[in-house]
């Protein structure tokens, strides 16, 4: 019962520090509309090694002390030496200097607070009335009902305001790391460590395969695990096909192109149910599912892989057609999956989960159809 009150405590640490994040990419697409740019959600499928993207190997892994060290690093304040390496290290947790050839200047560093300082460096040094060009129309303020702070970025103050936040926030402030995100995983870290002390059997995470994948990528750097089940495979393709389609929700609501209002709500507040209501359920689905048809090789988890580039069409019409179209076929997605309840007790919630995307296809009809 206290190991259960204990992950209880990991798991809403961990959630909290999700919500912050969320805000802080809410707050990242402000800051891009605000200089007359639309984000760019797309990014390499996992694993990537130290090498090209990241200071670190970027791995798909269970919670435990390799994921807990990886958070920490990608949290390390400036300065501050990095803390004891697991014992049994998997490699890919050595820092590195990234340098991405091709930028006008060479883009250098080893902490994220370190980047952004960089960045909020070019906010001070271009003049203002040159680069605040984006309408303001594209920026998100809406708290998202988790009392979480967004800036109205217009102009030089309110950017580096907000870049602040998120440095502070995710390192703290030299001499006060207290209720970072680098001190909640160090927290969390030794708590962690401390159990396992007590109770060297103590294992807080279902056994889910190194970076569970629907098919190979081309690009990634490192050992995949393909889903063989046959019905593990259809959720997790489900479910990054879902997560890709609230990537294109997201694009489209921050890169404004003459929505209504009422459709821009909806595109946002749609967006964000699809992250709580279909995308985590499917993941917690996924690692409760076999990976193979041999259990003992352990659970399937999500993969987050991006199948294409997210580009949207050119014109508003043919947005909207576009993600009707896609929401249309994950509801008949979900059907296929719901008649191998019987097979898998953990499907039970497909049924939610279709009645969600139903939700979240008329919520997007009757939004159109009374432009």
């Amino acid at each position: 019962e206290m190991q259960q009150l204990l992950l209880s405590d990991w798991e809403q640490t961990i959630l909290k520090v999700a919500h912050q994040e969320m805000y802080h990419l809410a707050n990242v697409c402000n800051l891009l509309s605000a200089i007359g740019c639309a984000p760019q959600f797309s990014r390499p499928n996992f694993p990537q090694s130290l090498k090209k993207y990241y200071p670190f190997d970027f791995e798909l892994e269970r919670f435990g002390d390799n994921a807990l060290y990886r958070f920490i690093v990608f949290e390390l304040p400036e300065g501050e030496p990095p803390p004891e390496p697991p014992i049994q290290e998997t490699g890919g947790f050595k820092l590195m200097s990234m340098n991405f050839a091709g930028a006008p200047d060479p883009i250098i560093y080893n902490h994220i607070g370190e980047l952004y300082r960089q960045i909020a460096e070019g906010f001070k040094t271009i003049d203002e009335q040159e680069l605040f060009i984006g309408p303001k129309l594209n920026q998100d303020t809406e708290d998202w009902s988790l009392r979480l702070k967004l800036f109205l970025v217009k102009d030089r103050e309110t950017a580096l305001a907000a870049i602040d936040e998120i440095v502070v926030e995710g390192e703290g402030s030299p001499g006060n790391r207290i209720d970072s995100h680098y001190d909640k995983f160090l927290q969390l870290r030794q708590s962690y460590k401390n159990e396992l002390l007590k109770d060297p059997l103590f294992d807080p995470s279902r056994p889910v395969v190194p970076n569970p994948q629907t098919r190979i990528h081309r690009g990634t750097i490192g050992e995949t695990n393909v889903v063989t089940n046959a019905v593990s495979l259809k959720v997790a393709e489900l479910f990054n096909s879902v997560y890709s389609t609230m990537l294109m929700m997201m694009t489209q609501y921050y890169s404004y192109s003459g929505e209504p209002l009422p459709v821009r709500e909806m595109l946002r507040d749609s967006s964000r149910r699809m992250m709580s209501a279909i995308v985590r359920p499917l993941a917690e689905m996924l690692t409760e599912m076999p990976f193979s048809d041999d259990p003992a090789r352990g659970n399937a988890g999500p993969g987050f892989e991006i199948y294409g580039p997210l580009n949207l069409a050119s014109t508003f019409e043919n947005k909207c057609k576009i993600l009707f179209e896609r929401i249309a076929q994950h509801i008949n997605d979900s059907e296929d999956i719901i008649k191998h309840e019987d097979q898998y007790l953990v499907l039970n919630r497909m049924a939610r989960i279709k009645e969600s995307l139903e939700g979240t296809y008329l919520n997007l009809q009757t939004q159109l159809t009374t432009i």
